[in-house]
């Protein structure tokens, strides 16, 4: 009876099996499509070989998912400067004293750096702020000056405001030079210098163009003005239930093209971490082994988001010590009025340099605190600078601490300290603070000078070779092991890092 049932379905299943068969065929055969959520060329570029570290005889990898390779994505916020210009093409057929400038007029010595010259003056602009902490709120225009001496022509910012077809006029109010003439002063190099304009009305300028000479010039220059957030927001967090103190770190432009520094600068962002870092800044001119800049590029996504990492390219004559000192200076100034509104206070400083706390305070936050409630003798003091001492490789280091972490194994230094007043660096209250210069403030305004801090209470450790090579026996090297308070949690919180970068999990 099967047999009969089975020769009864013998043409259906013969029609299903075949028609089956066809379906795979055709899928096999088939061009091979990638899946729609995959674009057609993938972005993501051939990883690096990761680093393997061996601990206790073994070794294990842990690779991070493929897209945390990938670059950090542009800041769209930030509208682009030629798509605010050509967007408002029609402004600038107004008459010749209210022009809007044209991108085409517009003379880029690269692209960060616009030119103006004047006479036998050349202006490089790089930067526009804004600066509501005077009572008459000020522009602050960041540029670099073929001068250092003077004297300066006559200069004027013409202001536009969102949706407002005319600008306002605003005279210089002060010049103020990021430089000592004694530390420098060469025929043709252009100086870290900052233009002053008070504003007319409570307005923050959306776009402004520099003025030399005649104020009828049509402008030539165009900077988006560095937007703080609304006083509203500065209001909220002011009134923060016992509110913290703020800090973050402004860092010069790194110049690693050669040596791998991730294992270094992982130790050094975790200790500034820990130590109460909101923020670290700094430049990146595209001189990075390959590697640095990927583990660099890990901090600066915004699932962490502790390094702001900025492009910078130097002016094109920028060889010799003076110019890039100056450019250092330029970048300094440029984080300061970017960190505002963001902290209470900024460390300008080196990666091979930690300001460290010492004694029962563990974070900046708490030492600052602490300095504060004891300068009896000052109600607003500008900073508090600390100093030197090295820590050399040339000293033994503790072989007992794996190799990756360069702080943690280097706990001999030199036996003294640094004069105080050379090669401090400092924390800045940005309250006052208006000029920065690498190792203390050039200019404040409403505080006292800048406060040297004692040395039990804080010193700058430096991890790099000395200036004297007889400090390494005379007077005998000591043992400061402070950095092991934060031995446990900075190993941690690093290899965690480690493992994510797929360096191996240890």
């Amino acid at each position: 009876m099967f047999y009969n049932q089975l020769r009864t379905f013998k043409a259906p299943l013969i029609l299903v099996l075949g028609a089956t068969f066809l379906f795979l065929l055709f899928q096999l055969t088939r061009p091979l499509q990638q899946p729609l959520y995959f674009p057609e060329t993938s972005p993501i570029p051939s990883p690096l070989h990761p680093k393997v570290a061996v601990f206790s005889g073994y070794a294990k990898e842990a690779v991070e998912k493929e897209e945390d390779y990938l670059p950090p994505r542009p800041d769209y916020a930030e509208q682009d400067l030629e798509a605010l210009l050509r967007g408002n093409e029609d402004f600038a057929q107004g008459d010749e004293c209210s022009s809007f400038p044209r991108f085409e007029n517009i003379e880029f010595q690269n692209p960060h750096f616009q030119h103006v010259q004047h006479e036998n003056l050349s202006y490089y602009l790089y930067g526009a702020y804004y600066d509501r902490r005077p009572t008459v709120p000020e522009v602050m225009v960041l540029v670099m000056v073929t001068t250092c001496t003077g004297p300066y022509p006559a200069t004027h910012l013409r202001m536009w405001f969102e949706g407002d077809t005319r600008p306002e006029l605003a005279i210089l109010h002060q010049t103020k030079l990021a430089w000592y003439v004694t530390w420098g002063n060469a025929e043709g190099l252009a100086y870290p210098t900052l233009l002053t304009f008070r504003m007319q009305s409570a307005r923050i300028p959306q776009l402004v163009s520099l003025v030399l000479g005649n104020t009828c010039a049509v402008p030539q220059n165009a900077l988006k003005v560095f937007q703080p957030p609304a006083e509203e927001e500065e209001e909220k967090e002011a009134a923060r239930p016992n509110p913290r103190l703020r800090t973050g770190v402004c860092v010069k432009f790194l110049r690693f093209p050669d040596s791998d520094m991730s294992e270094r600068l992982v130790e050094w962002l975790e200790l500034m971490r820990l130590l109460g870092a909101g923020r670290i800044t700094a430049y990146d001119i595209g001189e990075l082994h390959p590697n640095t800049s990927r583990t660099l590029a890990h901090y600066t996504r915004s699932r962490d988001g502790l390094l702001d990492l900025r492009k910078f390219q130097f002016l094109n004559d920028t060889k010799g010590y003076l110019p890039l000192k100056m450019a250092e200076v330029l970048l300094y100034n440029d984080c300061l009025y970017r960190s505002l509104y963001d902290f209470d206070f900024v460390a300008v400083m080196d990666v091979d340099e930690v300001i460290m706390p010492l004694g029962e305070n563990r974070n900046w936050p708490d030492l600052l605190e602490d300095l504060q409630a004891e300068d009896v003798n000052c109600t607003a003091r500008c900073g508090y600078c600390f100093q030197n001492v090295y820590f050399p490789k040339e000293l033994a280091a503790d072989e007992t601490i794996p190799e990756h972490f360069y702080m943690l194994r280097h706990l001999v230094r030199v036996a003294k300290h640094l004069n105080p007043n050379l090669a401090i660096k400092c924390l800045h209250n940005t309250a006052h603070v208006t000029v920065v210069h690498n190792h203390f403030a050039l200019d404040w305004r409403d505080a006292c000078a800048p406060l040297g801090v004692p040395i039990d209470l804080g010193q700058l450790q430096h991890y790099r070779h000395v200036d004297n090579a007889k400090t390494l026996e005379d007077p005998p090297p000591k043992q400061d092991d402070n950095i092991r308070r934060f031995q446990h949690q900075l190993i941690h919180n690093s290899m965690a890092i480690h493992r994510q970068l797929g360096w191996g999990a240890y």
